[in-house]
């Protein structure tokens, strides 16, 4: 949502549709190192974070739901200044005259306002249909991009499973190896990083 809060007069039909999951890859890498010193310097043994497989993917997990909800209100917001924009087009084909090489203003003064009410009906359904269409195009986009951060958040879950796995393997190894085995914690972190 940052792209928005910074511009709001800037929200347009092309600014949606070259819209991107990640709108700052730095921003998303230096979330994730942030993560990993958390983790490190939190030095927990009761977290559920064991290796940095797993905190990698909590963090994505974590990012990409947020940026749902995010990509969620924007999609709102968008349509809603769309829906208002259409409102004032609507107010304006109402309060105007239309151009005189539009309609001829000739004629018996009932034929020409029924005229005129022909074509503010006119105009105003043409303005609500490119409103639908955009409408849709906006909808479809957020919707596309909802989706692929749903793909990222299960290829997130699946990593964090296997991380998962690596370390219940490693901590096996060293309950078998005895209390001598510590190193074998670091060579685990070490294959995950």
């Amino acid at each position: 949502m940052q792209h928005f809060k910074n511009h709001p007069e800037t929200i347009s039909l092309e600014s949606v549709l070259t819209l991107e999951i990640i709108l700052n890859e730095r921003d998303y890498k230096e979330q994730i190192i942030d993560a990993r010193l958390k983790w490190i310097s939190e030095n927990d043994p009761y977290n559920p974070l064991k290796n940095f497989g797993m905190v990698d993917s909590q963090s994505e997990i974590d990012f990409f739901v947020s940026r749902q909800q995010e990509l969620e209100q924007e999609k709102k917001r968008h349509i809603h200044q769309r829906m208002l924009q259409l409102q004032e087009e609507i107010q304006e084909i109402k309060m105007d005259e239309p151009p005189e090489l539009a309609i001829n203003l000739i004629g018996p003064d009932y034929v020409v306002q029924d005229k005129i009410q022909k074509y503010r009906e006119q105009e105003t359904r043409k303005r609500e249909a490119i409103c639908h269409d955009e409408v849709q195009l906006i909808t479809g986009r957020y919707n596309s991009l909802k989706q692929q951060c749903e793909e990222r958040i299960s290829q997130a879950r699946a990593n964090y499973q296997a991380a998962f796995r690596i370390w219940q393997s490693a901590a096996g190894e060293r309950g078998a190896g005895g209390r001598g085995a510590g190193g074998q914690r670091g060579q685990g972190d070490k294959q995950n990083s």
